[in-house]
């Protein structure tokens, strides 16, 4: 009998194209109560601009999504779950973050800061003295040492910085 959960690694243009309305969907779905909304504009820029996905499979359904960029290592740029079946892609998703979090690194904020830093991401926290660095970006501290502000699509946002980052 097949294993009614997958994670698919999703490389090649050819593979991301099989996939993008479903995992477009479900990045839609996630971060439509994120200030801002999803940084893609479109389905065509997130293939374009991103290096590789790990997609969730739920009975061959896409069910939830990370989403990587090659920068100074591997940095995670966006993760979510659909509403469907989300119980199964929330433990699916707490796994991949876990292992992620030795390997890549992640700016967060809102739901997704809660999410990673539950999971362990606390002892992956980057101070936010030396963001300004990795990030290339003009940012604003805070006084707590983690957070910083930096303007994303022309919004004001608090970010934190977490993961393993490759500075060489």
């Amino acid at each position: 009998m097949k294993k009614a959960v997958k994670l698919k690694k999703v490389e090649t243009n050819i593979e991301k194209e099989q996939y993008v309305n479903s995992v477009w969907k479900v990045l839609k779905e996630g971060y439509s109560n994120v200030k801002g909304g999803l940084y893609f504009k479109s389905k065509k820029d997130l293939i374009d601009q991103t290096a590789y996905w790990k997609v969730v499979l739920y009975r061959d359904r896409v069910v939830a999504v990370t989403v990587y960029k090659v920068k100074k290592g591997l940095k995670l740029v966006a993760l979510s779950t659909g509403n469907k079946y989300r119980e199964v892609a929330l433990n699916v998703l707490r796994r991949v973050i876990k292992r992620d979090l030795k390997k890549c690194w992640m700016e967060l904020s809102e739901a997704a800061e809660k999410f990673v830093l539950r999971l362990g991401g606390d002892r992956y926290i980057i101070p936010n003295d030396i963001v300004e660095k990795i990030l290339e970006k003009n940012i604003q501290l805070v006084d707590d040492g983690v957070h910083y502000i930096r303007e994303i699509m022309g919004l004001k946002k608090e970010k934190i910085l977490v993961g393993t980052i490759r500075l060489g």
